[in-house]
């Protein structure tokens, strides 16, 4: 059974309008993928201990809706829609989350 993502090699428009980010298969290094994955289910045996972690993020308004966030040394921002009173400058919260339950 084919899995419910693919991977090509371009940019394409999904069936809702968006953007479909999409990658190469000789870009993923498979071998230390699955090493880290191993790596990761072995620490996991051995308990909660040193799983512990602190991830903090100063938030700042720019405008109506939008808000830029800096985490570590990354800085992304956020908006919504205009239908949601936003200027859609980036994307929303909602659409943050439900790419980070795919990462």
């Amino acid at each position: 059974m084919a899995p419910f993502w693919h991977v090509t090699n371009s940019k394409s428009e999904d069936s809702h309008g968006g953007t479909t980010m999409t990658t190469t298969k000789d870009k993923i290094d498979r071998v230390m993928f699955r090493q880290v994955h191993k790596e990761q289910q072995e620490r996991a045996k051995q308990g909660p201990e040193g799983y512990t972690t602190t991830t903090r993020a100063v938030i700042r308004l720019i405008e109506n809706q939008l808000k830029e966030a800096r985490i570590g040394e990354y800085t992304i921002q956020c908006d919504e829609a205009k239908s949601r009173k936003g200027g859609g400058k980036a994307p929303s919260p909602l659409q943050y989350f439900v790419a980070a339950t795919g990462f």
